[in-house]
């Protein structure tokens, strides 16, 4: 696997050499945490005899808006407070900073458009972590 579509996270690589599995994260800070809660800690997880089970998603009203012009799945750095998810304002790939002011990720599938007040799926930084 080469390429996948999701915001942040680009380039990643997943594959064999021999007989022993390899990941290549990102470079990015951001991209590097995301791929890795995604991708790599759920893979590790399996190689280990662990069961893989999905983190919990909760709905949540958004505290922003975003037009849905992105061809790839974001996943915005956010803060929820009193049941509303405010993104980081800096959603670049390279702040780390959005990492450690947020409590998990607002996840936004392509090409929708979110409004202030709308749903959105968000999960939590402990379901991917612990």
């Amino acid at each position: 696997m080469w390429k996948i579509k999701i915001k942040p996270g680009k380039p990643v690589a997943y594959g064999r050499v021999g007989s022993t599995p390899f990941i290549g994260l990102p470079g990015n800070p951001t991209s590097t945490l995301l791929t890795f809660c995604l991708l790599a800690r759920p893979m590790l997880l399996q190689l280990q005899g662990e069961q893989y089970r999905a983190p919990l998603e909760v709905t949540v009203k958004a505290g922003f808006e975003r037009k849905g012009q992105n061809k790839r799945q974001e996943y915005l750095r956010a803060r929820l407070e009193n049941g509303v998810a405010a993104p980081f304002n800096n959603q670049s790939s390279g702040v780390l900073t959005s990492a450690s002011w947020a409590n998990g990720l607002v996840v936004v599938p392509p090409d929708m458009q979110v409004a202030e007040g709308d749903e959105v799926s968000f999960i939590p930084f402990s379901e991917l972590l612990s």
